[in-house]
């Protein structure tokens, strides 16, 4: 008798493992899948054309190129943002002139916000707002508030990425 009810016991037990077992695949299965199928808060299978995605990808990585730009001039790390530079501007500016200019800037970069794009295939224009402290000396005034300014940039796709270029 006591061998039956400790059969049974092994059987409730082992039906509640299975059960849990089955919960816990079933809940994992479930929260996987959900983010999978969302990116972005929008699904990631809708009836977007092949161009739309591929512009999408490519308006991405505009994004994170023109803020990765900003960040290494915000962060003074001239090497990394002498690399968003295009390839011929980089053949026409060498690095030491681009330190130097960067150097004698009047204003420290402290935030940057993408207000607007407008993009065909190959070129972007962006405007930024871009919040900055004036550290020149001409306006004695000025020198050390925080301001804000609009600014315009231009850049072009080439060879599988997007690249500033100054005007």
């Amino acid at each position: 008798m006591m061998g039956q009810v400790m059969g049974n016991d092994n059987e409730k037990f082992t039906m509640k493992n299975a059960r849990r077992v089955l919960g816990f695949l079933l809940g994992a299965a479930v929260f996987l899948s959900s983010g999978c199928s969302e990116k972005e808060g929008r699904p990631a299978v809708d009836k977007e054309s092949v161009a739309n995605v591929t512009h999408s990808t490519k308006e991405g990585l505009l994004d994170k190129r023109v803020l990765g730009r900003m960040e290494a001039l915000i962060e003074r790390d001239w090497k990394a943002a002498y690399e968003y530079l295009s390839p011929a501007r980089r053949k026409l500016m060498p690095y030491p002139v681009f330190v130097n200019r960067m150097n004698i800037s009047a204003i420290l970069r402290k935030h940057v916000d993408v207000v607007k794009k407008d993009c065909n295939t190959d070129a972007c224009d962006v405007l930024l707002k871009l919040r900055y402290i004036y550290i020149g000396g001409v306006v004695s005034g000025m020198q050390g508030q925080e301001r804000s300014s609009t600014i315009h940039e231009k850049w072009v796709y080439m060879d599988g990425n997007w690249w500033f270029v100054p005007e």
